[in-house]
């Protein structure tokens, strides 16, 4: 099994790889990315207050705080933007009986879509994160740089499972990018990657407790503020694992039953 899903990550990220070498302006977007949601975010706070004020609200640079942000929900949002917009894309050009009929487990290849995006966002974090962590903190700058990688990648797997009900959701719904323009800002906004969790009253946080992004965005944004992981943020880096492992069922039944509705459903002619 772990064979044939190696395999079916390496056709993904093949298939990504020939996008970005047919589209260069791709990689030059994905590059820049983190950088403008940055300066869109902290010139439109600008506007509200100054930057100290922020930092003394938080306890955080607001420039690692943003720039980390942005990185963070890029990454988080792999699985679900990929699973959900590839199967309707796939269905909206024909191609999805194709696939439907494959004997291939719909829940590893709808896993294995968003590793390649993953391991390209990497790389974007490296060209994001570590320059500006470096002029800020200079050399121990680039050990937390990557540690707030290592743990964003943390975020974006532990989320994959509660994003592949989402992504069902959906699929099954019909709606296409209706639905997906409702339920993206609505996880940007539960998880807490623009607007720090710990600031919540304690009713709205309570509630974002079952969601595995919430508990290891605050983690890393924990990190930024204490320069270090507490036994509270590794407690909700547990719980966010613990979260993924107790959604993985029912993300793999919520996707068997948007299958058998494409199956009864048969092919569009």
């Amino acid at each position: 099994m772990l064979k044939r899903f190696i395999s079916l990550v390496r056709a993904e990220y093949m298939f990504v790889a020939a996008e970005i070498i047919r589209r260069k302006t791709i990689l030059f977007a994905l590059i820049l990315w983190p950088y403008i949601i940055m300066a869109f975010i902290v010139l439109l706070g600008s506007s509200m207050g100054t930057m100290s004020y922020f930092q003394q609200k938080t306890g955080a640079n607001p420039i690692l705080f943003f720039i980390t942000g942005s990185f963070l929900l890029i990454v988080s949002l792999i699985f679900f933007d990929e699973i959900s917009s590839r199967f309707w894309y796939d269905e909206f050009i024909g191609t999805l009986p194709y696939i439907m009929i494959a004997p291939t487990s719909k829940t590893m290849l709808a896993l294995a879509m968003g590793f390649p995006r993953l391991i390209i966002n990497i790389l974007v974090g490296l060209s994001s994160l570590i320059p500006v962590y470096f002029i800020l903190k200079s050399f121990p700058g680039l050990v937390e740089a990557l540690i707030v990688i290592a743990l964003s990648i943390f975020s974006a797997l532990t989320f994959s499972t509660l994003a592949i009900i989402f992504s069902s959701l959906v699929l099954i719904s019909g709606g296409g990018w209706r639905v997906l323009s409702i339920i993206r800002p609505l996880i940007m906004l539960i998880s807490g990657v623009l607007y720090p969790r710990f600031l919540l009253p304690l009713t709205i946080k309570f509630f974002t407790i079952i969601f595995p992004l919430a508990n290891s965005v605050e983690a890393i944004q924990l990190f930024l503020v204490q320069e270090g992981l507490t036994a509270y943020s590794l407690m909700l880096l547990g719980l966010a694992t613990a979260l993924a492992l107790l959604y993985a069922p029912v993300s793999i039944r919520s996707l068997r039953i948007w299958e058998h509705r494409i199956l009864i459903k048969g092919a569009k002619t």
